[in-house]
């Protein structure tokens, strides 16, 4: 194994022991890293990845750097900036890829859509719109007629799509060809076949996919030769954290994207394996030497997070259990973890149980605990502590929540799925009930467990709403205006209002005008608007007419919701600020994956975590590959696994908690431990665990989704960038997404060396294909003679710049810079070069402006910025700065040309510094009244006018 460390790293990193240099130092062929809990893998990843950097081994964008959460992406980022700060590295990192699987998958698809079925401003699908768009395809998908039991098994329709979803994921990850289950003989799995194929098929005419469909096309658009050599080609590193939890597709796509150059490492650590129920298998990492013999292994066991007790005990624990099956083979590599040695750590005991005579005196005992920590200033913030749980619904977690609060503590839980509790959300429900009328009558019958149990929470919710109007005439007034207006509908009328329209009005009244004050308050209701969104997209709603009331009453409160409601609904979680100061975290096992705290609680300890084997049992002989563990085995492994993830947590101190005897898998951690309060309490008192400053990741701004927003309207950018309302209509303008979406188009094609194929037939087919995928999406369109102005907008900018076009050299380009506690983040259209010069263009799909127009100091200044970003990413500063007005008949007309000045980019730098300082110190009054246009259209007009916000500016 051949070892090659920058000096740098050696100088600044000099407490790296021999395990993580060898991570740092191996740059060549494959490499596989297990790393067990608290060894410093997210340093060895950012180290690993700077010294390949400034061995020169690699640029940047030959780099991919991914994990499997967001945040975890978003930590790797900002680290590898700090150190490559702190080493001297000076080159721009922001075309480094780093990201989760997905959203490589995401920018794969994204350049090379072209390849696929897929149009520009395709969506992906959640688990939620996922389960809609079933739902919204039903009868399509099963055919006309279509009854229960469906595919001869299952008897309600809500239950089929959860379970269709369940395989439609699988047989998609596991990229089993639709036409191996038609085949088949049995009449079920022939039938799944075929629905299966109809909804991948229905999934592209629609322009979606949801995660697993996201996967396969981006391994697909891999298999293209084209693809293959310019994407690997360019790719000198792939390294791949969490390698555990990756799935069938995710593995083959990481070894296509890492083919050509062969430098695929992956770490990981199949103890802490979690998400066999989403699609993953922990033979990815146990295989993976196997696949490469001449891989070198690495095993990462010196635990720097935890005390030696806490270390030892769930050492000792995973070793008990049976890692191997009758034939002799193992199923977990051989480890020892272990504190750094030499290493000296306070006598008291960190490790010890509650024991409870009832979940009640369980949870009693635990908070008289976190007060006892606090008290004796052992710990600084309550939210040093974290119980740990298998499941934190309300039955479970609110014994524990509801002691914390006897004794003056606050908990955050907000995955307790108790998000319908809330009063706003309740309000708001019953309002929308009451002016659909979904009371007494009205509220139907039917509809299974979940409709019932819709109708009962309606109905207090309509008691809680009565008292309310009580306190807010204008709220009541309002109700009785919107259900008059409503029930006087008749089968050609219509109220040229949405749903979330309604919605928008309602918050002008008390008292929703105080809640959108309340930060919590204001979240919660922000989801609602959601949810309005998705059930306006998913169900054909448009404004309200005669027709649709009835069908859209029970579209929100026979369908969606119950949905929703049946399976419960988590509370917002703020990113930037996870564990809010003064709270103890209340969260699942599967939530506190790669997170730390100095005290860690674990209950559910009685509990044995379910293992879907059904889907498999089905479909597993049409997979690439025969079963790995044995059946029998894989509850125990995935417990184990799942437990061991949860006492690694701790820093300082691990409390195992329960009030039922504990699984027999617990015995040789749980027995012979010392028992809350029976402690050494005088030695616990005296230590001191300080708290530690969780910095969020640095926030990204765009100059159009945010800066723009903001100087438009700070109370715009409060409701809809900061708080992320939904509008209830897209502000985006049709006409100009059609123009620059085929030209987007077009120039794709020319980069590929196909500027030949662009005759008028070949151009109106692009934009035919992307007038019809923008008709899918929630955007007016536009009447047929304005679509034939765009299109002759396209065919003329073709004309005009056909002989130019052989000059393209990127198109969309990501031009983003690092600056002081933030990312500045945007897109140039085109980058045009040639004889050693580089010029950027952007386009405006309009006529150009006079000018004087102020709107062009600010395209100025943007272009710019533009120019000095790509000039620190390339070396050299771009000649010209341009845009192009499409609606211009020439070219001379069309081409506007900006000169580089550097006053101009200093001047912008400022402005920027100061539009984001304000965003982040919420800064959100508005000291100008914006034009009246832009109120005019604005959903939080109604807010506006309850603050008396536009008379006070006028005045």
């Amino acid at each position: 194994m051949q070892l090659e460390l920058h000096q740098a790293i050696e100088e600044h990193f000099p407490t790296l022991n021999d395990d993580q240099r060898r991570v740092v130092g191996t740059l060549e062929g494959p490499l596989l890293v297990i790393a067990g809990p608290g060894s410093g893998k997210t340093l060895c990843l950012v180290l690993r990845t700077l010294n390949a950097l400034l061995l020169g081994k690699a640029e940047p964008s030959e780099i991919i750097l991914c994990t499997f959460t967001e945040k975890a992406a978003l930590e790797l980022r900002d680290r590898l900036a700090e150190a490559a700060s702190l080493c001297g590295y000076q080159s721009d990192l922001t075309s480094l890829r780093t990201g989760t699987i997905h959203s490589i998958c995401n920018a794969l698809i994204q350049e090379y859509r072209h390849h696929t079925p897929l149009g520009a401003g395709f969506e992906t699908l959640d688990d939620l719109t996922q389960l809609l768009f079933i739902y919204e395809n039903f009868t399509e998908l099963l055919g006309e007629g279509a009854e229960p039991p469906y595919l001869g098994k299952w008897g309600s329709k809500w239950d089929t799509i959860r379970r269709l979803t369940e395989r439609f994921n699988k047989l998609t990850e596991e990229l089993v060809d639709p036409a191996a289950l038609i085949a088949d003989p049995d009449p079920y799995i022939a039938e799944l076949g075929r629905v299966f194929d109809r909804y991948g098929q229905l999934l592209l005419e629609r322009n979606r996919v949801d995660f697993s469909h996201q996967q396969k096309v981006a391994w697909q658009l891999m298999q293209e030769p084209l693809v293959r050599e310019q994407v690997a080609g360019r790719i000198r590193y792939v390294m791949v954290d969490e390698y555990q939890d990756t799935n069938y597709v995710q593995e083959q796509l990481m070894l296509d994207l890492s083919s050509l150059a062969g430098n695929l490492c992956v770490v990981g650590d199949e103890d802490q394996a979690l998400y066999r129920f989403r699609g993953a298998t922990v033979r990815n990492i146990l295989e993976f030497a196997k696949r490469f013999p001449e891989c070198p292994v690495v095993k990462l066991q010196t635990n720097y997070r935890s005390h030696r007790d806490i270390i030892a005990a769930y050492d000792r624990w995973m070793a008990s259990a049976q890692w191997q099956d009758r034939s002799g083979q193992r199923y977990r590599y051989d480890k020892t973890i272990a504190p750094p040695k030499g290493e000296k750590f306070a006598h008291y005991p960190a490790v010890f149980q509650i024991w409870g005579t009832s979940a009640r005196d369980e949870a009693e005992r635990f908070a008289d605990l976190v007060v006892f920590l606090k008290d004796n200033e052992v710990i600084e913030d309550y939210n040093q502590v974290a119980l740990l749980m298998y499941s934190v619904q309300k039955k479970y977690s609110s014994p524990f929540i509801e002691a914390l609060k006897r004794r003056g503590i606050p908990a955050f839980c907000p995955r307790a799925r108790t998000y319908f509790e809330n009063e706003e959300v309740r309000l708001m429900v019953a309002c929308l009930a009451t002016v659909l009328g979904f009371y007494e009558d009205g509220q139907g019958e039917g509809g299974g467990r979940n409709a019932e149990s819709m109708r009962a929470y309606v109905d207090e919710c309509l008691v809680e709403l009565a008292a309310a109007v009580q306190g807010s005439p204008g709220l009541q007034r309002r109700l009785q205006e919107f259900s008059a207006q409503v029930e006087a509908l008749r089968d050609r009328d219509s109220l040229d209002v949405r749903l979330a329209d309604v919605f928008y009005r309602l918050l002008g009244e008390e008292p929703f005008v105080s809640f959108v004050k309340d930060e919590n308050r204001a979240r919660n209701l922000a989801m609602f608007s959601s949810m309005l969104s998705t059930l306006q997209a998913y169900y054909h709603l448009n404004v309200i007419t005669g027709r649709n009331k009835q069908y859209m009453k029970f579209a929100l409160f026979g369908s969606m919701l119950p949905v929703i409601f049946g399976a419960g609904m988590n509370e917002f979680e703020d990113k930037d600020a996870p564990f809010p100061s003064g709270y103890v975290q209340i969260m699942t096992i599967h939530q506190s994956k790669g997170l730390e705290f100095p005290v860690v609680a674990v209950d559910s300890l009685t509990a044995t975590a379910g293992v879907a084997k059904q889907v498999d049992q089905e479909l597993s002989r049409f997979y690439h590959r025969e079963p790995y563990e044995p059946a029998g085995m894989i509850t125990e492994f995935d417990n184990m696994r799942l437990f061991y993830v949860a006492f690694s947590r701790a820093q300082n101190l691990l409390v195992l908690s329960s009030h039922e005897r504990p699984h027999a898998r617990f015995a040789p951690i749980w027995d012979d431990l010392q028992q809350w309060p029976h402690v050494d309490r005088e030695t616990l008192a005296k230590q001191r665990w300080n708290a530690r400053e969780r910095k969020g990741p640095k926030r990204r701004f765009s100059f159009t989704g945010d800066l723009k927003i903001y100087e438009t309207c700070p109370r715009q950018y409060e409701f809809f960038r900061h708080y992320d309302f939904t509008p209830s209509r897209s502000a985006t303008i049709f006409f100009g997404l059609l123009v620059h979406q085929t030209i987007e188009e077009i120039h794709r094609l020319v980069l590929e060396g196909r500027l030949g194929e662009l005759d008028d037939a070949r151009i109106t087919q692009l934009f035919e294909k992307t007038y019809g995928l923008l008709t899918l999406q929630d955007v007016r369109p536009v009447g047929e003679e304005a679509k034939q102005a765009a299109l002759e907008q396209v065919k003329r900018y073709v004309r005009l710049n056909r002989d130019t076009m052989a000059r393209v050299e990127e198109t969309e380009v990501d031009v983003s810079v690092e600056k002081n506690g933030y990312i500045l983040h945007g897109v140039v259209d085109l980058l045009l070069g040639a004889d050693g010069k580089l010029e950027v263009l952007d386009f405006k799909a309009s006529k150009r402006p006079d000018d004087g127009d102020p709107i062009l100091r600010d395209y100025e200044r943007q272009l710019c910025t533009y120019a000095h970003i790509l000039e620190r990413r390339h070396g050299r500063r771009p000649d010209r700065l341009l845009l192009y007005w499409t609606g211009e008949e020439s070219r001379e007309r069309a081409l506007m040309e900006f000169p580089y000045r550097e006053e101009l980019v200093a001047e912008a730098a400022e402005h920027f510094d100061e539009v984001v300082r304000r965003i982040l110190a919420r800064d959100f009054c508005v000291s100008e009244r914006p034009d009246s246009s832009i109120c005019k259209e604005c959903d939080v007009r109604p807010v506006c006018v309850a603050d008396c916000l536009m008379e006070r500016v006028e005045a």
